[in-house]
């Protein structure tokens, strides 16, 4: 088996036509909040109305303000649903940064990726912990093959023979992003057991994992220094690759649960168990019958 980069019919077709249902189970800590930033990006560079303004391959939206604000809302008119669903018909802002109708636009307005802040600086009581397969695949690389000082990370996996594992062509094998789900829940893990807080959630990433915290008490409202003595935790002490910048950012955005990812076609989805199935449990509908045969 390998990946399959979803087309880009097939991902507006999913933002147009399962989305809607999939939006019903975005975690309620995350859409009980009021989001900070919402960020999308496209497959290419998406024009802007300013002649003199870049396009714009990827954009943050602020996403709050008082409830008069239709965008300060996941759902209803003027939404940041809506704007998921459609960027450039119904992005917020005005001037020259916004985007262009894609009437106008030669380009897919669909988007490749769906975002929102963490901003751990007003909600400090959700940490998150990313693991990624291919960080993964590089300690494996460490361990199987003998390098130096001038080899890349890629130099490592390829002798390794990682790229030549299924899915050919990538940095991490499967093999890595199962690894990386027992990660995730040995993460899980340390929260209940050393943190005692049971407000914890594994996320299917597309080629990896999210862990969240989400306690509202007040013993676990964090800043900067205690999470990174947590990161530091995980790395050293636990041995679990951790990308470090996503639990310590307090800018970071990290994909919405339940919107695709469209490089492998697959829809990040909340997970009970390291024994879930993305081979097949993952597949949102309109890419289901153009799946490579396993």
């Amino acid at each position: 088996m390998t990946w399959k980069q979803a087309t880009t019919d097939e991902i507006a077709e999913y933002y147009q036509t399962e989305f809607d249902e999939y939006f019903e189970k975005v975690p309620a800590f995350i859409r009980e909040c009021q989001p900070k930033e919402i960020g999308v990006a496209f497959r290419e560079a998406y024009p802007v109305k300013g002649d003199t303004v870049p396009e714009k391959q990827f954009v943050r939206r602020q996403a709050f303000g008082d409830d008069s604000s239709d965008f300060s809302q996941w759902s209803g008119n003027g939404s940041i649903k809506q704007f998921i669903k459609s960027p450039p018909a119904h992005d917020p802002i005005s001037g020259r940064h916004k985007l262009v109708s894609s009437e106008l636009a030669d380009v897919p307005s669909a988007p490749e990726a769906v975002y929102y802040a963490t901003d751990f600086h007003d909600r400090n009581w959700v940490l998150v912990v990313d693991i990624d397969a291919k960080d993964v695949a590089l300690e494996y690389a460490k361990d199987a093959v003998d390098g130096d000082e001038e080899d890349t990370d890629d130099d490592l996996k390829r002798r390794a023979g990682v790229f030549e594992a299924p899915p050919e062509g990538f940095p991490y094998r499967f093999a890595d992003l199962d690894q990386a789900l027992e990660y995730g829940f040995e993460v899980k893990d340390y929260f209940e057991d050393s943190l005692d807080t049971d407000a914890t959630q594994v996320v299917y990433s597309g080629q990896g994992c999210h862990v969240y915290m989400y306690d509202p008490a007040p013993e676990y409202r964090y800043s900067e220094v205690p999470r990174r003595h947590i990161a530091t935790i995980l790395e050293e002490k636990q041995d679990i690759p951790i990308d470090t910048p996503v639990t310590t950012d307090e800018s970071r955005v990290i994909r919405l649960p339940y919107s695709l990812h469209a490089g492998v076609s697959r829809v990040v989805t909340p997970i009970e168990s390291p024994d879930f199935d993305y081979r097949s449990d993952a597949v949102p509908a309109v890419c289901s019958t153009t799946e490579p045969t396993q």
